[in-house]
């Protein structure tokens, strides 16, 4: 018996079966002649009396024209399995261009594949022990609530993100979560209070300018200033940097500012900005005529294996009016066992009146293998100066104050100081060996010894800030490029106006720092 078919029609239609002989014969045909339901039942009884009688082997041995062939336009369907057509593939979905990947580089870095756009979370964590040795006397006559108490102090909590925008916009919002108040009863007592750092958008690539960045940001001006927090060589900056350049509003003002690098390979580089004059951490000020014009030139006349060898030589400058009028001129000491804002002062003008202050802060630094050094000489003139005294205004005309520092740095493990030509400035850190103890790889990290004398003179013309000498040592160890323990021994010369208040004072301190 032969095996049964289906057939299609070639364009569509109904399925009709093509059976063996019996069956082929056509039981449309007996419909066509009978009606109703004799003409249906009848030639199908017909068929299976046929089919009971004919022999075995007959059923497929009638004549090939007795086969009725199927309509010409009837295909065969072939039902194997095997001649079953695959399922067409659905198209594959053209990739993502917004889809993002991720990345370790120096913490999670999130990019899309043409580099358009990138995100990267951050954040600082620095946290301070400190113990001090101080004579009492100098103690009792020392500016500020800590008189020099040992202590433990959060120095810097950060939170930052920043990334590109379509490759020309850069974004960058930070906020510090330690260090700033509200209100201040007791030391004890202080708010908290978040405030913001960098907070600003900067536009790449354009014409004639190159960059223009806008919003909360540092002033291009002092090699200290343009290293980072996280990159620094020793648990604070100078003491002419705290009293020059760090102005009260945590080294961070509003403004607009363009820069760009120029010359081959990236070696020379300039900044001007226009800012708003501020002694708040707030980003913020108001007052007619409060405007601050700063700008910085620097230039790398040798730069050989990728910075293993370099020098570099820059001048800062900055002419700007006054908040209210006023002005102050202090230092902290270089170790701080309290909030910044509650850190005992060794030198002091007090607030002074004016007209203008202008700055010029040349500076000067170098790599050569494993040795480094940086030295900046600030100074700082104020114009029609007056101190009140009692319920007067004293003139003293235009006063001078200056300071500068000198510093010098060595790796005991064959590291070089790594240096950023975005900043013109040092930047992180990265020990050939990461600490490491387990597995295979064995590390001990980068070791560095360092040293610094800083001076600094806030007296003229009968104002008396004080005089101070500073001297530094301090032993860096890199963990890993993302964190670092720091010791510090610091050594203060004081010479003030009272000599109660003047005198040594002594100082140690660690700190455990990382960031990503």
């Amino acid at each position: 018996m032969s095996t049964a078919e289906l057939y299609r029609p070639a364009g569509g239609g109904k399925v009709r079966l093509a059976a063996d002989p019996f069956f082929r014969y056509s039981a449309a045909k007996s419909a066509e002649r009978y009606g109703g339901i004799v003409g249906r039942t009848l030639p199908l009884l017909a068929i299976i009396l046929t089919w009971a009688a004919t022999p075995i082997g007959a059923q497929d041995a009638l004549p090939a024209g007795a086969q009725d062939a199927p309509p010409a336009d009837i295909a065969p369907v072939d039902l194997r399995a095997d001649a079953v057509p695959p399922p067409e593939k659905a198209p594959e979905k053209p990739p993502d261009p917004l889809a993002m990947k991720m990345k370790w580089k120096n913490g999670p870095y999130f990019y899309t594949e043409d580099g358009l756009f990138t995100f990267q979370p951050g954040g600082r964590f620095q946290l301070d022990t400190i113990a001090t040795a101080v004579p009492a006397g100098l103690r009792r006559n020392i500016t500020g609530p800590s008189q020099f108490e040992d202590g433990v102090s959060v120095r810097r909590a950060r939170f930052a993100a920043d990334g590109t925008f379509a490759k020309t916009i850069d974004f960058k919002a930070e906020f510090d979560f330690a260090n700033a108040f509200i209100t201040q009863t007791t030391p004890q007592r202080a708010s908290l209070a978040t405030v913001p750092t960098e907070l600003n958008l900067t536009f790449r690539q354009l014409p004639i300018i190159g960059n223009l960045r806008i919003g909360n940001q540092k002033q291009p001006i002092s090699f200290e200033h343009m290293t980072s927090s996280k990159y620094l060589n020793f648990l604070e900056r100078s003491t002419s940097f705290d009293a020059f350049a760090e102005g009260f509003n945590n080294g961070f003002v509003p403004g607009i500012q363009a820069f760009d690098n120029f010359l081959t390979d990236k070696r020379a580089y300039w900044a001007l900005g226009v800012f708003k004059t501020t002694r708040s951490i707030f980003g913020f000020n108001v007052g007619r005529n409060e405007a601050d014009l700063t700008g910085r030139l620097a230039y790398l006349p040798i730069y050989e294996n990728k910075g293993e060898q370099l020098l570099h030589v820059g001048l800062g400058g900055s002419y700007r009016d006054l908040d209210d009028d006023q002005q102050r001129y202090r230092s902290r000491f270089s170790l701080r066992s309290s909030p910044s804002a509650l850190s005992d002062l060794i030198a002091d003008t007090g607030f002074l009146y004016g007209g203008r202050e202008a700055r010029l802060v040349p500076e000067l630094a170098g790599v050569a293998g494993s040795f480094s050094f940086q030295a900046e000489y600030y100074t700082s003139w104020l114009s029609r100066t007056q101190m009140p005294v009692g319920s007067t205004l004293v003139p003293y005309g235009t006063t001078f104050y200056h300071g500068g520092y000198v510093e010098v740095h060595y790796f005991l493990t064959g590291e070089h100081r790594e240096y950023d030509h975005e900043r013109m400035a040092f930047t992180r850190v990265v020990p050939k060996n990461p600490i490491r103890w387990v597995g295979d790889t064995r590390g001990l990290g980068a070791w560095q010894l360092a040293a610094r004398y800083g001076y600094l003179d806030l007296n003229d013309k009968g104002i008396v800030g004080g005089i101070t000498h500073e001297f530094v040592l301090g032993l860096n160890w890199f963990l890993t490029p993302n964190a670092k323990l720091q010791a510090n021994y610091v050594l203060t010369s004081r010479e003030a106006a009272d000599p109660a208040a003047s005198g040594l004072l002594h100082g140690f301190g660690v700190r455990t720092a990382w960031d990503f």
